[in-house]
């Protein structure tokens, strides 16, 4: 019997991973935190809907990217100012958060056991989104 699993996996750019959505924002960028994430650096993955384009990771803790893989991209003002309209939105699903940054914590800490961030954790300015000089904790 063929093992399905494998085989997608093998045909894949990069491995099927659990993850957690948390949505899209208005320009197509889906928002996610991955299951059981490497590292201890409390951080959101961004890509492209449906794409692998435009994969990056972003910081929660503080508005920085971090190396994570090959996970690069940098984020246009455009698209900064898209992500922090989502984050400040209500979520479509997950009702009983008032902001998709609630919900994004939430997630991060259901998903994620090695560090928690509090609930009440000011969502940092994503418009000054930088990538770190130092890459402390990159992984």
């Amino acid at each position: 019997m063929t093992n399905l699993y494998k085989e997608i996996n093998d045909n894949l750019q990069e491995p099927l991973l659990e993850m957690a959505r948390i949505g899209f924002t208005n320009d197509s960028y889906e928002v996610y935190v991955n299951t059981d994430d490497p590292g201890d650096i409390p951080h959101f993955h961004y890509r492209k809907k449906g794409t692998w384009e435009g994969h990056t990771c972003i910081r929660l803790d503080k508005p920085e990217y971090f190396q994570h893989g090959d996970k690069q991209a940098t984020l246009n003002s455009k698209q900064k100012k898209e992500l922090v309209n989502f984050l400040k939105s209500k979520p479509l699903k997950a009702k009983r958060f008032d902001t998709n940054w609630e919900y994004l914590i939430n997630e991060w800490n259901a998903n994620n056991s090695n560090i928690e961030i509090a609930e009440d954790t000011k969502m940092p300015d994503y418009n000054k989104l930088s990538t770190s000089k130092d890459k402390v904790g990159a992984v």
